[in-house]
Formats: structure tokens, C-alpha cells, sequence
């Protein structure tokens, strides 16, 4: 009973935050013409943005002494909320595209948002909690224009045209013990995918005139996903300080995560006609075929994720903390042999990711210096994109630099706490081996703010 009390006392945030759909990016990538579109660079939290995308064994003493981050990648970090927590992201990224033939450059700039997610706890004394929002995975949006001379002598143009994208929209439950977690997400993938072929003729004054001929094929989908998750530590080493409730700790933290495959379900509308196109206007003239509400499927490949984090963990009265963390992670998804479109493979290949982390906070209990209860992080990764426009690989990596700034005052009589969380990451997709390689600049900030909510008053 008490459970449905805080849920209907959340209906306004709960509103707000599916209300809040993903904004229309202005990207111009021909990668996102394969699969899915682009996966979302690090579609998670910033604070893991600046730690290279490190989200499997990330704890809850990482967030520092002033509020918590949600690690919605792993939701066996739900049962260690001990605060109503609402979290936000948003996303700068500049992308640069070099054509190895003909030689050309293209950017392009987009800024959107990343993420909202709401977590609190249930029972903070079962250590029960739970996590729900919403967030993009990949984003599809291209214009690309090619032109060829046939036999005739005429020119023949194509302009390929795509927007779309996958997003997910989350609701978890997590349940922590002493030194293990296990949790769940579950909750509806949902998306587009609109594709456009506009062909066209420049033909001689002896040839005969042509129409453009427009063949648009517009997919709507969606389908419930499932993802698993555990979590947990072990002590290494312990050291007493003079004062007896103050200690340092070496642990090591590890967790996993594994999203099942998915078969989502599409309606499909193929529209194949001739008319007139200009940018940005399509006239329509004469409809050759069109067919409505196709059905069909969408198959996702599973996915799993394994971390492991070495801390340094600083204990007493005034809060728990890490003072260092390194770590490492890798996760692995088949997109080669289980993923189809309408029955359809792609130009795909199984896409992995390597990645290691670096995170420090000089004290985060010296309330009197700032610059110490900052939290400063990096990381880097390499691997495998999913795509494989050229079938030689896209090999991908990226390092990254970020911190976490509290933004109010520590008073021991306050349990509210706002943090400003920054991600900085620079990489590249495609090497000397593709016809075509991406250099990306993203510029990340979250808000979280925290706070003891839902707790029954003892007096009026």
C-alpha cells in the first residue's frame, strides 16, 4: 500500500518525463542508413559518459558524498537508492565525415537530449528500490545524393533520404543484500524508420523526358525488452585510522548485465509513385502502388556487459566515499546473424566494446575546499561498431575526461543535493581500411538533484 502511495504521489513527474520524447536530430550520417541507425554515443548517465561508458560494476560510493547518480545500464544499483532522485542529461555532439573517394568533408552539429530517469527507494531498510524513464538508443537521419552516367549519356541522380531512430522508454526494480544486488529492467522499445529514394534524370535534348520517380517505405515498430543485472563487492583490505568509526577500505566491485533479444512487431506503408521533388517538397503526380499497415518483424540481438572496479573507499560518521576507483569493462552483441528487418539482414557485423576507467575525489568530506569534493573522471574505449558499411569493420574508440560538481553548500541539517555532472568525449569510427571515416566531439551535462522525500511527518 505504501508502494502505490509514493507511485501515485510521482503521476506529475511521471507525465512529465514520457511526455519529454526525444527531439528531432539535425545529424547527416550515412552510417545511420544501416541497421538501426547510430547507436546513441554512451546512451547513459553522464557520470559513466565520463568514465568511457563504465556502467557494469558501477557503485553507489562513486557518486561521491553529495546525492546519487541513476546507473540505469545496471539495475541491480536500484536497491542501493536511499534518495528520490530525478536525473537529466542532454548532449552536444559535432561530427566530421571524410569520403576517401571522391576526397570530401561534411559536418554536421545536433544538440539533444540524452536522458530522463526518476529513481527512488521503496524500502530503504530491504534495500528495495526502482528507476523508470525515458532515453534514445540510435538515431537515423541522412541525405545523401549520388549521380551516374548511363549508357544513354543521361545523368542519373538518387537522393537517399532517412529518419528515425530507436528509443526506450524504462521501468526496473532492484534488491541489495550486504555485498550482492540483483535487479531488472523491463518496459517498451519503440521507433521509426522512414526511407526515401527521390530518382531522377538529367537527360540530352534528343532524349525523352522523365518524371522522377519517389519510392518512400515508412516502418513504425515497437516491442517490451527485458534486461538483467547483478552486482556486488568484495572486501580485500581493511585500515583503521586513530578515530575508531573512521577506516579505509580496498574493494573490488563487480557486476554484469544481459538484455535478451527482442522481436518487436512493425506496421509498414511502401509507397512507390512519379512526381516532382525539390528540397524540401515532394509532388506527387501519379501513384504506382501503395500498400498500408504490412506486418512484419524486427529482430535485436542479445546483449551482455561484465565489469570489475578496484576502490579505495574512505569511511567514518560523515559519509562513505571513493577516493579512487580504476576500471575495466567489456560488453558483446551478435548483430551479424540475429538481427533482420522484415525478414531482411544488413550490412552488419557483431560489434564489441573495451573499456577503462579512471575516477578521483581528493575528500569529498573537506567541505571547506571545493576543488576536493570534485569528482574527476576519464576513460577510454575501442572496439567494433555494429556497422559494417564497406564489410571491412568499423573499428571505433574514444577517450573521455568528466567531473561532478556539487552546486549546494553541505549543512548537516539539509538532505537535499544538487549535482552538475560534465562529459567530455573525443573519437572516431572508421580507419585507413574504410571508404569512409567519422571523427566525433561530444560535450555532455546532467543535473541530478536529490532528495528525502515520501518520509511520513512525526509532527505537524
Amino acid at each position: 500500500m505504501l508502494f502505490v502511495k509514493k507511485i501515485l504521489r510521482l503521476i506529475p513527474s511521471i507525465v512529465l518525463v514520457c511526455s519529454l520524447l526525444p527531439a528531432k536530430a539535425q545529424i547527416n550520417s550515412p552510417f545511420s542508413r544501416y541497421g538501426l541507425g547510430n547507436e546513441v554515443y554512451n546512451s547513459q548517465n553522464v557520470t559513466s559518459q565520463g568514465l568511457g561508458g563504465f556502467t557494469a560494476a558501477y557503485t553507489s560510493s562513486m557518486n561521491g558524498s553529495f546525492g546519487q547518480s541513476l546507473n540505469f545500464n545496471n539495475p541491480a544499483s536500484y536497491g542501493s537508492l536511499y534518495m528520490t532522485t530525478f536525473d537529466l542529461g542532454m548532449n552536444l555532439t559535432t561530427n566530421t565525415l571524410r569520403s576517401q573517394t571522391p576526397v570530401s568533408k561534411f559536418n554536421s552539429n545536433y544538440f539533444v537530449p540524452n536522458y530522463v530517469a526518476v529513481g527512488l527507494p521503496i524500502d530503504k531498510t530491504s534495500k528495495v528500490g526502482m528507476a523508470f524513464g525515458l532515453r534514445p538508443l540510435t538515431q537515423i537521419n541522412y541525405s545523401i545524393n549520388e549521380a551516374k552516367t548511363i549508357a544513354s549519356g543521361d545523368t542519373l541522380f538518387n537522393n537517399y533520404i532517412g529518419q528515425g531512430g530507436l528509443n526506450q522508454a524504462f521501468i526496473g526494480f532492484g534488491k541489495s543484500w550486504k555485498h550482492f544486488s540483483v535487479g531488472f529492467n523491463t518496459g517498451y522499445n519503440f521507433g521509426k524508420k522512414k526511407i526515401e529514394n527521390v530518382k531522377s534524370f538529367l537527360y540530352n535534348v534528343d532524349s525523352t523526358a522523365f518524371y522522377q520517380s519517389i519510392a518512400s517505405t515508412n516502418t513504425l515498430f515497437g516491442g517490451v525488452f527485458f534486461q538483467v543485472g547483478i552486482m556486488g563487492d568484495i572486501k580485500l583490505k581493511s585500515t583503521a585510522h586513530k578515530i575508531a568509526t573512521d577506516k579505509t577500505e580496498y574493494t573490488l566491485s563487480y557486476g554484469a548485465t544481459a538484455t535478451l533479444d527482442q522481436s518487436m512487431s512493425g506496421k509498414q506503408d511502401v509507397l512507390r509513385s512519379t512526381g516532382t521533388y525539390t528540397t524540401g517538397t515532394e509532388i506527387n503526380l501519379d501513384t504506382v502502388s501503395l500498400s498500408k499497415n504490412n506486418i512484419g518483424k524486427i529482430k535485436l540481438p542479445a546483449k551482455y556487459t561484465a565489469g570489475i572496479a578496484f576502490h579505495k573507499k574512505e569511511i567514518s560518521n560523515n559519509g562513505v566515499y571513493d577516493q579512487w576507483v580504476i576500471g575495466l569493462e567489456f560488453d558483446k552483441a551478435n548483430w551479424q546473424n540475429n538481427y533482420s528487418f522484415y525478414g531482411q539482414k544488413d550490412l552488419l557485423s557483431d560489434a564489441y566494446m573495451t573499456r577503462v576507467c579512471l575516477q578521483f575525489c581528493p575528500n569529498a568530506l573537506d567541505y571547506e575546499n571545493y576543488w576536493s569534493t570534485v569528482t574527476y573522471r576519464a576513460g577510454f574505449n575501442t572496439g567494433k561498431d555494429y556497422i559494417n558499411i564497406d564489410q571491412n569493420g568499423l573499428k571505433v574508440s574514444s577517450f573521455s575526461i568528466g567531473a561532478g560538481f556539487p552546486i549546494r553548500k553541505y549543512r548537516s541539517y539539509d538532505y537535499q543535493f544538487s549535482v552538475l555532472n560534465m562529459a567530455l568525449q573525443i573519437g572516431k569510427r572508421g580507419s585507413n581500411v574504410n571508404s569512409y571515416q567519422e571523427n566525433f566531439f561530444q560535450f555532455s551535462f546532467g543535473y541530478s538533484l536529490s532528495d528525502i522525500w515520501f518520509n511520513k511527518r512525526r509532527y505537524d
